[in-house]
């Protein structure tokens, strides 16, 4: 008899949470450009000629979701660079809650409408990715090779950039 095992792949969940988040940004378009890991950089330009119209929270709202797309993208690209470095695999950085919760919040603001509820979502976003930052520099700290000790330092940048909620 054969037992059915669940796959916990994070760099999914994370990719998935990326896209979605893409998708939260209503007045702009996002232009992918591939990246040096085959993951796909954001370039985003703004187009909808009702963008005046738009409120001031609306528009710093929008810029935190610019902000921490990037932000994502950068984790991802350095997870990229330590499974490929180091030959790593991520399920041993990354605890599984972290990255399904990722997705979740993600998959949230992709449904939201209510403005108050997309601040909550931020905020949970940005603690998130805050909490991926710290794991990943948790299990770096522990290794003895010179790659882990800068992507820690890496790491420890993009958390210092986490913009302010």
């Amino acid at each position: 008899m054969e037992t059915a095992t669940l796959q916990y792949c994070p760099m999914e969940h994370q990719t998935e949470a990326l896209k979605l988040l893409q998708n939260v940004r209503p007045h702009q378009t996002a232009i992918s450009r591939p990246s040096k890991f085959g993951l796909e950089k954001q370039v985003t330009t703004i187009h909808d000629s009702s963008a005046a119209a738009r409120t001031i929270a609306e528009k710093a709202r929008e810029s935190v979701i610019t902000q921490l797309i990037d932000i994502l993208t950068q984790i991802l690209t350095v997870e990229e660079e330590i499974s490929h470095s180091l030959f790593q695999d991520l399920r041993t950085f990354l605890h599984p809650k972290v990255s399904i919760e990722l997705r979740n919040i993600c998959v949230r603001m992709a449904m939201r409408d209510s403005d108050c509820q997309k601040d909550r979502d931020l905020r949970d976003l940005q603690d998130c990715l805050k909490a991926m930052v710290d794991s990943l520099v948790s299990s770096l700290i522990n290794m003895n090779h010179p790659v882990a000790v800068q992507t820690s330092r890496t790491l420890e940048e993009i958390y210092l950039s986490l913009p302010e909620i």
